[in-house]
């Protein structure tokens, strides 16, 4: 099971179908300090830690706990197979994620995803004998897309608090920050006085990035004999994670 992970989920009532709540919440089982929880904080000083958005890599791992749990040990619940079937399963980028966490790792084989897909098919079987319609009959969304808003809100709300904390602002100065999407998000949840200090980091992190990619233009001149600093070499790549948010590669959460 995913490292320090106690899992709780909140099913929806009968009218699940009609419900714009979300269907369920993997949520893990936290004493909150300050409103704060401390699994959050435990959690918020490792990621600082790392490259790239703090919220992007939080997401994720909630995102792959997620669909560990799903398949570890509801592949069978009913509500969550009506659910699958009213998405017709996941959207391309947690199919993919999906699929990389039965290849990769432990305890968990392919029968979990056989079990929901096999729904989805039937569900399709059956939409497909009805009197055709116009546009798609899909009613609602991928759940875990829904399930990853729900998360980025929760966390977002949970940073702001965080950095009412003097301690965690020096820390998260030291950190890469947030790409846009997920500063948008924490501005929103943010007091007026945490969110002056995240758009004034915000500012001179771009400040910097611009300057930075203005020296890889020039640099890279035929005519400019001086070599780029890593910082410059490795600005472009920033600058797509910065304003279009962390893409990874390999699994975060370890076995």
């Amino acid at each position: 099971m995913p490292q320090g992970l106690a899992v709780v989920i909140f099913r929806r009532g009968n009218d699940h179908r009609k419900s714009d709540r979300p269907w369920y919440m993997l949520l893990a089982r936290e004493e909150k300090d300050n409103g704060v929880p401390a699994l959050f904080t435990y959690h918020l000083q490792e990621t600082l830690a790392k490259p790239g958005c703090v919220l992007c890599r939080l997401v994720r791992e909630s995102e792959e706990q997620w669909l560990w749990n799903l398949l570890y040990e509801f592949s069978g619940d009913p509500q969550i197979h009506a659910r699958f079937a009213d998405s017709l399963g996941l959207c391309a980028h947690h199919a993919e994620l999906m699929r990389m966490i039965v290849e990769k790792r432990q305890l968990v084989t392919p029968s979990g995803v056989a079990r929901l897909y096999d729904t989805v098919s039937r569900e399709e079987l059956s939409r497909l004998s009805r009197p055709a319609r116009k546009g798609a009959e899909k009613t609602d969304d991928c759940p875990l897309c829904r399930y990853r808003a729900q998360v980025a809100e929760r966390k977002a709300s949970f940073l702001s608090r965080a950095l009412a904390d003097p301690t965690w602002q020096k820390e998260f100065a030291l950190s890469d920050s947030l790409c846009q999407a997920h500063l948008e998000i924490v501005l929103s949840q943010a007091n007026r006085s945490i969110a002056t200090i995240l758009r004034e980091d915000h500012a001179g992190r771009i400040e910097d990035l611009s300057h930075l990619l203005q020296e890889l233009q020039r640099k890279q001149g035929y005519d400019v004999p001086e070599e780029l600093t890593p910082k410059e070499a490795s600005s472009w790549r920033e600058a797509l994670w910065r304003f279009g948010g962390m893409h990874f590669d390999k699994l975060l959460v370890k076995d």
